[in-house]
This record gives C-alpha cells, structure tokens and sequence, in this order.
C-alpha cells in the first residue's frame, strides 16, 4: 500500500435494485427499519435486519421465523468484513454465497408468516 494511494478489497452490491428482484419482502421489511439508509445494498439490508431484530418490537412470529437466520446472516456479513480485511476475497466470495442461501430462507420465512 503507498503513502497516499490505497487498495481496498470490498463487497459491493452492483445493482441495489435486484433487491427488490430476489428478496422483495425481505428488503420491504428490511428497510422498513427506522436507521439511516444511505445505500440499500446486501450488507446493508442484512444491518438493518439485524438492528431490527433487536431493536424494533416485531412479533414474536416474525422474531420466531427469522431470528436464527438474522444471526446467521450478520455473523456471515461479519465474516465477509473480516475475509476481506484480511485480503483473502475467495473466503469472502464463499460467504457471499452461504449468506445470499440464509437471505433466501427469510424471504420464504417471511412470505410464510
């Protein structure tokens, strides 16, 4: 890494509007959570998820249906931060993957509740 230019291994959402297309009421009731929103991408989602999960007064069936998974989902993000501080962004892209599989069991948790 120089003095003033540095490289940075990220995640990012490329398209915040596949969202909608993959999880549409997950990312409904995701950013329905009252935080600052400043881009509505996975990991994002997956924080507000997160903070609603233990902030907010949800049901007990929604908190039923979708806490394991919440937790699930933020450790993986967690882990996914943690790879790609660590330059290793194979890791991170296999946790990509096992998160974007819990994604897809809340949103047909949700749908079911």
């Amino acid at each position: 890494m120089g003095k003033v230019l540095q490289i940075r291994v990220s995640a990012v959402t490329w398209n915040e509007n596949l969202l909608e297309q993959f999880w549409p009421e997950l990312a409904e009731f995701a950013f329905s959570v009252p935080i600052k929103h400043e881009k509505r991408g996975v990991l994002e989602m997956v924080r507000a998820l997160d903070e609603g999960f233990r902030f907010m007064g949800w049901p007990d069936s929604r908190k039923t249906a979708l806490g394991d998974d919440i937790h699930k989902a933020a450790a993986l993000k967690a882990a996914i931060e943690n790879a790609l501080a660590d330059w290793q962004p194979g890791r991170a892209n296999a946790l990509s993957d096992e998160l974007e599989d819990v994604l897809d069991r809340m949103e047909n948790a949700l749908a079911a509740c």
